[in-house]
């Protein structure tokens, strides 16, 4: 017979939600029709290949600090099309035009996520900023 404590734990297992592997830094992922890029560290975020994703995606701390180590979920019309683990401070991302949300959360956080909406098109990378107010600036 289980005891209690062990109940618990095999309910919290059962019950908890499963992340995604964190990808591999620089190296492209894709999901579908969308391919993305976890990157931002180093020199390898200089290069030149990246400036061939439209959009990045960037987490910063109140004082627009970048942050690493986030959970990001794409979605197109209310669907989720990727969700993915990123320990850069980076997302790129490319695919079919279109009206695209994301929504990320910092790995280990309670800070509250943050979420945005872009449109994906050809044309020079634009930045979709999301900042973790609830994370000060180094000071």
């Amino acid at each position: 017979m289980m005891n209690l404590h062990g109940a618990i734990l095999l309910a919290a297992a059962v019950t908890a939600p499963t992340l995604p592997q964190p990808m591999s830094m620089d190296t492209p992922v894709s999901f579908g029709s969308i391919q993305t890029v976890c990157t931002g560290v180093g020199s390898a975020k200089d290069d030149p290949q990246w400036s061939r994703y439209p959009v990045r995606i960037e987490f910063s701390n109140g004082g627009a600090q970048y942050l690493s180590g986030a959970h990001v979920t794409l979605s197109q019309g209310g669907q989720p099309i990727a969700d993915l683990n990123c320990a850069g401070p980076w997302v790129l991302v490319q695919g079919p035009a279109g009206r695209y949300q994301v929504s990320a959360a910092i790995n280990g956080s309670t800070a509250r996520p943050a979420n945005a909406s872009f449109n994906l098109r050809n044309g020079p990378t634009q930045r979709v900023v999301l900042r973790f107010p609830d994370f000060q600036a180094n000071e």
